[in-house]
């Protein structure tokens, strides 16, 4: 939470933060896609020697398959690379950390409306939460209203 703010800081909404640029993990695919050829090209074209006197373009010219689907790999290695990341769960205890905060805001009590609202969670993942944190005696439940202990 920002000091002085009852907004929260970027830290504290992890999945919307993986929202806001959608078109980046494309974006960085194709770059690694189109890197990785350049690279294999010129490699190619130079026999693997930096500053050869003689190069070979047919060979690189013939060899732009082969080069390509190097490029198409580290393409789709960097996609899913980038992938894992956006769509991992946040951990428990950080999902507890929100529904603390949360409530400490709130002074002390809070609904499930409220949480599912003013939190990053979805309404399964807090009344999951809630669950544990209910087990544990970290809350207390008075019919819809939860109160922190």
């Amino acid at each position: 939470m920002r000091p002085g703010s009852d907004q929260p800081s970027p830290a504290d909404r992890p999945a919307q933060v993986s929202g806001l640029l959608p078109w980046l993990r494309p974006v960085l695919s194709v770059i690694a896609t189109l890197s990785v050829f350049l690279i294999a090209y010129g490699a190619v074209y130079n026999l693997g020697r930096p500053r050869n006197p003689h190069p070979d373009p047919l060979l690189a010219a013939r060899l732009i398959p082969l080069e390509l689907l190097l490029g198409v790999l580290a393409g789709v290695l960097a996609y899913r690379a980038f992938g894992h990341r956006q769509q991992a769960a946040p951990r428990p205890d950080s999902q507890e950390r929100m529904v603390t905060r949360l409530a400490l805001r709130r002074g002390g009590r809070f609904t499930l409306s409220e949480l599912a609202e003013n939190s990053p969670l979805t309404e399964p993942q807090a009344r999951e939460v809630l669950g544990r944190m209910l087990e544990t005696g970290r809350l207390n439940r008075d019919g819809d209203v939860y109160r922190l202990l």
